[in-house]
């Protein structure tokens, strides 16, 4: 899809942004479609406020990553399928799984679901599901041919045994699920003593991604508390429905919240606009391909650790870093919302 806009826009950073903008922008209103069939419009009204007003609405709108295409996408998919349109439902769960393939286990869970409850939707779901799927493989193996499995390998490996799980953080994820902007979440017990049958589903897929998020996702990262944090929105509304009071006050602290990121550029925008030795190379832990598109130096991947240690100890060159470095002269530069790390740049 972001190749698809690069057509007419001919920048890859521009089109990432507008892309994953849009969808964050648009995940409340899908919400409110979704829930209006559910349950009502009053529920599925106040799903869109606690929804739209959450800092984790702004990190995945802003953050140009994968997480607001697919939760657009999947979110989409849950109301094709509660309107009864399969094939459709599975065509468009299709491209959010392969827009965000981490969320596995939503699909899982979702697939558990199905075949219990709604037993003759999952044929058809299925059959336009794998048939997108088919789809989409073809024309990155058209594209990329073994690289995508390379890649894939690289990525898995990588996450389950470097950085993916939190194995190198002194964060956990008790730290970052007992903040501040979090404290509206300890109404969720009401769920239980209120709870409606129409949001099983939700409630399901509530309980399995965190337990996915407290054993496989790397606290480091704050963005993958988003869906969680969507999921409880959709389950308070069902219950917060009848009181007003909360529901504004939830509102106005959620904004309140809002306001209080002042930063308008992203960390690794104002580290571009930092590196003016263009002889140099940069290599970063991050953001690797909006570096690539935006700066003339040559970029080096860190987690190819072998080519760019040989750089770093024999070149010139700008290292960025999402970790607090143990050198003593370094740049910080700071993250504009709740979830977006602080970037450090050393320069050799």
């Amino acid at each position: 899809m972001g190749k698809f806009l690069n057509i007419f826009l001919n920048d890859n950073k521009e089109s990432l942004f507008i892309l994953t903008a849009l969808c964050g922008a648009l995940t409340p209103l899908v919400v409110f479609a979704y829930v209006a069939k559910l349950k009502d419009e009053k529920t599925a009204f106040v799903a869109f406020l606690l929804t739209i007003s959450s800092v984790y609405i702004l990190n995945i709108s802003l953050s140009m990553l994968s997480e607001s295409v697919g939760l657009f996408f999947f979110f989409l998919g849950l109301y094709f399928f509660e309107v009864g349109k399969y094939k459709g439902s599975g065509v468009i769960f299709s491209i959010a799984f392969f827009a965000r393939p981490s969320y596995l286990i939503f699909y899982i869970v979702g697939l558990v679901y199905i075949y219990f409850f709604k037993k003759d939707a999952l044929k058809d779901i299925l059959i336009a599901f794998f048939f997108m799927a088919f789809i989409f493989l073809f024309y990155i193996f058209l594209s990329n041919g073994m690289l995508f499995i390379y890649e894939a390998k690289r990525f898995i490996f990588g996450h389950f045994t470097l950085w993916g799980t939190g194995q190198n953080s002194d964060i956990s994820w008790a730290s970052n699920i007992f903040r501040y902007e979090n404290i509206v979440y300890i109404l969720l017990p009401l769920v239980f003593i209120k709870f409606d049958k129409k949001f099983l589903l939700i409630l399901v897929l509530f309980i399995s991604y965190f337990l996915w998020l407290i054993f496989a996702q790397n606290p480091e990262n704050m963005r993958h508390l988003v869906p969680l944090s969507i999921f409880a929105s959709i389950l308070l509304s069902s219950v917060l429905i009848n009181y007003h009071k909360i529901i504004i006050t939830i509102f106005v602290f959620n904004i309140y919240i809002l306001f209080t990121y002042t930063n308008k550029h992203s960390p690794i925008d104002q580290i571009i606009t930092e590196i003016k030795d263009e002889k140099k190379i940069v290599i970063s832990n991050r953001s690797i391909e909006i570096l690539r598109a935006s700066i003339k130096n040559r970029v080096f991947d860190k987690y190819y650790i072998n080519s760019s240690k040989y750089y770093f100890q024999n070149k010139k060159v700008y290292m960025i870093t999402t970790i607090r470095p143990k050198e003593k002269k370094y740049k910080v530069f700071k993250g504009r919302f709740l979830g977006e790390r602080d970037y450090y740049l050393i320069e050799n």
